[in-house]
């Protein structure tokens, strides 16, 4: 299988690519996958603060405000990420999180679809997407996309399975507006595998991504860390386990 790997906002290709190094040596040693890294479009500037996590630039991301939205302080949706609310379900906490006062990005979700479709023609073909956080929401929009334009055009979707590593729900690749699974009747069809970290603090984000996807064939793997990918030889080894029996149950060939 042959994945797209999408790193998160302010990483990188090279970036992503040490942070998933245990995960694609358990993979293509056996031949099982293999793995295409891609930048985010925009250039970028980690948030006050944050420079250290996100390590040395170049930044990227996939969307960014636009840039005719009147701006705030806190226009910036992951400006907000020192400040995550809680509540009671994970679709009340994205609603929090986007509540009045958060910039539009339609322009930048456009062109991020339209420039992951380009790779996909150029640099394809893909059978897997993987996502890590903002990575991971965009491979979740992107997945919609696919399957709203195969029943408007009859294009067939490219991809058959999805690898997500924390990250948020899909946005509605036509309105834009996040796709919460209490409100939208938008569900992503493929199997997906949702990796998650139950002490991240933004976990409610993972699980309502989750939430939009196939129940019947959406797999949540806990690896009981943060806001990371993991690492260690066991939990590494148990999820690529996941994938190669995901790709034999689902019939997923290259």
């Amino acid at each position: 299988m042959r994945f797209l790997c999408l790193p998160g906002a302010y990483g990188s290709s090279d970036k992503f690519q040490v942070q998933l190094a245990p995960i694609i040596k358990e993979l293509t040693e056996d031949g099982t996958a293999t793995f295409h890294f891609i930048n985010g479009p925009c250039k970028a500037v980690p948030p006050e603060g944050f420079e250290e996590y996100f390590g040395k630039p170049p930044y990227f991301r996939f969307m960014e405000p636009d840039e005719d939205t009147e701006k705030t302080e806190n226009d910036d949706v992951l400006s907000r990420i020192r400040d995550f609310p809680d509540c009671e379900t994970p679709e009340d906490t994205m609603r929090e999180l986007m509540r009045e006062g958060v910039a539009t990005a339609h322009r930048s979700t456009d062109n991020a679809l339209k420039y992951l479709v380009k790779i996909m023609e150029e640099r394809g073909p893909f059978e897997g997407i993987i996502g890590y956080s903002e990575g991971a929401t965009v491979a979740a929009t992107l997945l919609l996309h696919e399957q709203r334009r195969f029943k408007k055009k009859g294009i067939k979707p490219m991809f058959k399975y999805a690898i997500f590593f924390a990250g948020w729900p899909p946005v509605d690749p036509d309105s834009h507006a996040m796709v919460l699974s209490d409100e939208s009747d938008a569900v992503i069809e493929i199997p997906t595998c949702h990796i998650i970290g139950s002490l991240d603090p933004y976990v409610h984000g993972s699980l309502a991504l989750f939430n939009v996807c196939d129940p019947d064939t959406a797999y949540l793997f806990d690896h009981a860390k943060g806001h990371t990918l993991p690492r260690d030889k066991d939990t590494v080894k148990e999820l690529g386990d996941v994938v190669r029996e995901a790709i034999a149950n689902y019939d997923i060939h290259m």
